[in-house]
């Protein structure tokens, strides 16, 4: 049975807890988290922090200690939070280098391991996994690589078969640039290779490591940007939708950003796109066939899609979802849009690879989008609307083929490379996940609901449950 919820995101302004005006600060709970960081060189004296605010660095305002020659440690706050929070060590490495790793917090008071192979799991944490999601990940990558785990990566991270991870990890970390780790990291673990060298059952070189670093840096620098809303107009007494900023009711998105600071004629905001052909080379504004577009504010390339029903890249053709960790349900795999085409692209994996094999726009490295990246991408100021009077949600200039979505929920959702644990996960089917839609077009665009999808795991004779169309993304120069 196949069940959506919704949800509403809001931001809470939360205020620390720590102690409280009139009482004694003697008084306030202590909180400890204690452990030892597992790596090579001299360890006395070693910065350990609890990383706040996720930037890989010790800051000043930051609960912090030393660790003893063992690399043992222990942090004091009286901010519970320190249970859950990123745990940090910036560990001498010689000629001037730093090697930063980082645990991810399990809420233990005592038994934490830092090293390489630990900061990977933080790195997907920090980007939006649970840490029970983010082993997975690590791990369903080692065992792909022909290493298998008795246990968690996490519960025993030091294990001999994670050896050559820890080294080529440990090499990458410690040439990586501080500002680049928090999204550089998570690409690394998202990915443990390089040119087709795992980094678990080989070691890099030295020159392979050089170059890796390189890479990484680029593909950062190229999306470190971020768009506004596109929202250009303004609430008003008894209307909306007026140009003029309204003194009565001050602050709102149009008064900021992009959108009023640099707005751009081609888009009617501030969104900066470049239509590109097949082949990588930029075309003009007003050309009427391309085959990707540049975000130039983000350095990502976005597939364009087609309106011809028999091409593979047709806008509401379904696909299933499939990844190294997640193979699709059976009664899926019977409605895709591969069956009627009678292709075998089926999946989302399948059709990444065949869009990487065609080269698209001069790039071999498509994969589905982020749920930041897309939800960035998402116009909310576009007015044109489709043949049901639905609106776009997607910058109708630059992505003129926007298509329905799931036949189940036609919202314009496609496919993301995110999935979630939240409330609702207790409820799903064993071998069943959820998966969080981005409406994208209609009343509703920029809202979120959750859907479960189901695994191969799932058992038979369920029922399907949701497939849905692709726009995948790239990096500009991959």
């Amino acid at each position: 049975m196949k069940l959506q919820y919704s949800f509403i995101a809001v931001s809470l302004a939360l205020a620390g807890c720590g102690g409280s005006s009139g009482s004694d600060s003697a008084a306030a709970p202590t909180y400890d988290v204690a452990g030892t960081i597992r790596s090579q060189g001299s360890l006395l004296d070693t910065p350990v922090c609890i990383d706040l605010n996720q930037n890989f660095a010790c800051d000043s305002n930051e609960p912090s200690a030393k660790s003893d020659n063992t690399g043992q440690f222990t942090l004091t706050s009286t901010d519970k939070n320190i249970l859950n929070s990123t745990i940090l060590a910036e560990v001498d490495a010689g000629s001037s280098k730093t090697l930063r790793i980082a645990a991810p917090g399990q809420g233990l008071a005592s038994g934490n391991s830092i090293n390489a192979v630990t900061t990977l799991v933080a790195s997907l944490v920090i980007d939006g996994e649970t840490v029970a999601q983010a082993d997975e990940m690590v791990k369903a990558q080692v065992t792909s690589a022909g290493v298998s785990l008795t246990g968690t990566v996490m519960s025993d991270p030091t294990v001999n078969e994670l050896t050559n991870l820890e080294q080529n990890t440990t090499a990458l970390l410690t040439e990586m640039k501080v500002e680049e780790m928090t999204q550089g990291v998570a690409l690394v673990a998202k990915k443990l290779s390089y040119e087709n060298k795992s980094l678990v059952s080989g070691l890099l070189s030295a020159a392979e490591t050089t170059a890796f670093t390189q890479e990484l840096s680029l593909v950062v620098a190229q999306t470190s940007g971020s768009n506004d809303t596109g929202a250009v107009l303004y609430f008003a007494d008894g209307a909306s939708d007026v140009a003029d900023a309204q003194t009565d009711f001050p602050g709102q998105d149009a008064e900021y950003g992009f959108d009023k600071d640099d707005l751009q004629t081609a888009t009617g905001a501030g969104f900066k796109f470049v239509k590109l052909d097949d082949k990588g080379a930029t075309l003009a504004a007003d050309a009427t066939e391309w085959s990707c577009t540049l975000d130039e504010r983000t350095g990502l390339i976005w597939e364009n899609k087609s309106a011809d029903t028999n091409s593979v890249q047709f806008k509401d053709r379904t696909f299933v979802y499939e990844s190294d960790t997640f193979e699709p349900y059976y009664e899926d795999l019977a409605v895709v849009g591969c069956v009627a085409a009678g292709d075998n692209i089926c999946s989302t994996s399948e059709y990444a690879a065949h869009i990487n094999q065609q080269s698209l726009c001069g790039v071999s490295d498509w994969r589905l989008p982020t749920y930041q990246e897309f939800y960035d991408v998402l116009d909310l100021g576009e007015t044109e609307k489709d043949a049901d009077d639905n609106v776009y949600g997607l910058n109708y200039a630059y992505f003129p083929q926007q298509g329905l979505g799931s036949p189940d929920v036609e919202t314009g959702a496609v496919w993301l490379d995110d999935f979630s644990h939240v409330n609702y996960s207790a409820y799903n089917y064993d071998g069943g996940i959820q998966f969080a839609i981005i409406a994208t077009k209609g009343a509703d665009r920029g809202y979120v609901s959750f859907v479960e999808i189901y695994s191969d795991k799932v058992e038979r004779d369920s029922g399907t449950s949701y497939q849905f169309p692709i726009r995948l993304v790239a990096v500009k120069g991959q």
